[in-house]
């Protein structure tokens, strides 16, 4: 079954209950979305203690502050921090119970959560505090129903009850230690507690506890459920993927006597196999599980377009990035359509939430057009991306000019390769100056960016015959990647030979022979020094800038050094060549 074949109808639901759907009224967040120039701030209290929650923003402020996170990453901290709020608002019956102490008890969460974006820039923390919400809400559920009068028992639910994870975890290894009662409720209580060690961020501390649940009950599919997605998150993929492979043969033998209840379980078991199958590596697999996810979904969303839509646009997604990565570009581009479609009809319903992905999409979709020498397409998507971008810039700079950026040097490089240099300039040079503003706030995640857009702009103004210009932005650019270089010399040396040779050539082109060489010869040192490690990836590198000095010495009049880095590019060429 072809991904282009499988939609039909999908959005065309999506849109027809979208624009059914009544507003439903919420409270508003509890910490502001769009204010975070100077850190957290109370934007409603939604029933909260304010004086808890105005002490709690200013200490993660603070604790923001240290993490060095961007703009951008604050708001999507603040926007996980309302998740996990409204959490534990919601499984209160009595706000007054939750004050103080469950305030003092959620400011370390989030805190973690804050210095894994600093470890991890792309990390989520939006979808792992849903997780979080869902996690909390059935661990609650489990305890009220599994606790006894045992005092030990009673003050765990306490702790969960005022997000004391750490109090929990203590009073929970203590059970466990006492070793009482059946193989069934050892069970229960290794899964609470490894339950309350994924709540507490810690999935290497859950995991033996998950492994001894699941092996005291193997027939529980919620236990072996987390204790897959948990693996697999850690990226112990060989370890997840036989107890998925068991849960999908056993929901597909539930299936067949109730299907409305069991074929989404069996969906999104597929959709996870195809996650681990990229994770190792094996895009067949990783198609096939993917595509039977999808026409699961498909059937699920022709009969619920609000609830499945959205898992049919992920999955199209995924297909698309999977596609993309093997270089399967038209098929990429119909599973990047197929998502847009979906994305269109739901950002209906829910702008906000489907607006930002539309504007990702189309981004997506304007590289595979520009790949496919598709030009016109290519600029129709990104310019339909920077309208709904620059809008949602407008109301909230912090979380969107980053991908407003994006989208610009994408464009940039399109008009750059069409030659129409002077709207290249212009969109790299709007590109620049946001991720110029960026890098100030944030250097360490967007100073890359920052290269990345001079090196563009150099090789434009080289195009363009603005030597003077070209090499500034050339310089400029080889200045922060040496910086980088010096922190990450793997990342970033790489970029530094580039810029180099780049120079060369321009050094070269403007009659300056000596500082050609000069940048030649650097960055054939580091070529060769990234070669010796990979030979695989740098070796033509290395060859192409022995070429360039063959070139450069033959116009100086060095036959003999010009012989010399020929046959060395050569021998090179020779040896990356496959039988």
């Amino acid at each position: 079954m072809s991904a282009r074949r499988i939609l039909s109808g999908v959005a065309v639901a999506v849109l027809f209950v979208g624009c059914q759907a009544a507003n439903a009224s919420s409270c508003s967040p509890a910490l502001s979305e769009v204010d975070v120039k100077d850190g957290f701030k109370v934007q409603a209290d939604c029933g909260f203690p304010v004086r808890a929650l105005t002490r709690m923003t200013t200490k993660l402020s603070g604790a923001v502050k240290g993490a060095k996170l961007s703009s951008a990453q604050i708001v999507s901290l603040a926007r996980a921090a309302n998740v996990i709020l409204h959490a534990v608002y919601a499984q209160s019956d009595r706000i007054e119970r939750k004050t103080d102490t469950a305030f003092t008890n959620i400011e370390p969460l989030i805190e973690t959560v804050a210095e894994q974006m600093r470890a991890r820039p792309d990390a989520d923390p939006v979808a792992e505090a849903r997780k979080w919400a869902v996690r909390y809400e059935d661990l609650l559920r489990r305890a009220s129903i599994a606790r006894s009068s045992g005092p030990l028992e009673q003050q765990i639910y306490e702790a969960l009850d005022h997000v004391d994870l750490d109090g929990a975890s203590r009073r929970m290894t203590g059970l466990l230690a006492e070793n009482q009662g059946t193989a069934q409720m050892f069970a229960a209580r290794c899964y609470q507690a490894g339950e309350i060690e994924l709540l507490r961020f810690m999935p290497q501390n859950a995991l033996p506890y998950l492994e001894k649940a699941v092996a005291l009950q193997p027939e529980d599919a919620d236990m072996a459920t987390v204790f897959a997605d948990t693996l697999q998150e850690q990226r112990e993929f060989e370890r997840a993927e036989p107890i998925y492979h068991t849960l999908l043969s056993r929901y597909q033998v539930l299936a067949q006597g109730k299907p409305a209840a069991y074929q989404p379980q069996i969906a999104r078991t597929q959709e996870k196999l195809g996650n681990l199958y990229v994770g190792l590596q094996r895009p067949k697999d990783a198609e096939v599980a993917y595509l039977r996810a999808l026409e699961i979904y498909w059937m699920l969303a022709r009969q619920n377009p609000v609830a499945y839509g959205p898992a049919v646009a992920e999955t199209f997604d995924n297909l698309g990035i999977l596609y993309r990565d093997t270089q399967r570009l038209q098929e990429a581009t119909d599973a990047y359509r197929e998502a847009l479609d979906i994305d269109r009809a739901l950002a209906y319903r829910d702008p906000t939430t489907y607006k930002p992905d539309i504007a990702t999409t189309l981004n997506d979709l304007g590289i595979l057009y520009d790949a496919a020498q598709r030009t016109s397409d290519a600029e129709k998507a990104y310019r339909e991306a920077l309208n709904i971008q620059q809008a949602l810039v407008r109301g909230n700079p912090a979380a969107y000019r980053p991908a407003l950026a994006r989208t610009l040097n994408n464009l940039g490089n399109l008009y750059s390769a069409m030659q129409r240099h002077q709207e290249a300039e212009h969109a790299y040079k709007e590109a620049l100056t946001i991720r110029q503003q960026l890098a100030r706030e944030s250097p360490a995640r967007y100073r890359p960016d920052v290269a990345r857009t001079l090196t563009n702009l150099g090789a434009l103004y080289r195009a363009m015959q603005r030597p003077k210009e070209a090499q500034k932005a050339y310089q400029d650019a080889l200045k922060i990647y040496r910086a980088l270089a010096r922190e990450y010399p793997i990342t970033y040396q790489s970029d530094e030979a580039r810029t180099l040779n780049n120079l060369g050539v321009l050094y070269s082109h403007t009659g300056r022979p000596r500082e050609a060489e000069d940048a030649y010869r650097n960055a054939l040192d580091l070529y060769r020094t990234l070669s010796r490690d990979n030979p695989v990836a740098y070796r033509q590198d290395e060859a192409r800038t022995l070429g360039n000095m063959d070139t450069l010495f033959s116009q100086t009049q060095r036959p003999r050094e010009a012989e010399q880095a020929r046959r060395e590019a050569a021998r090179l060429l020779d040896t990356t060549e496959t039988p």
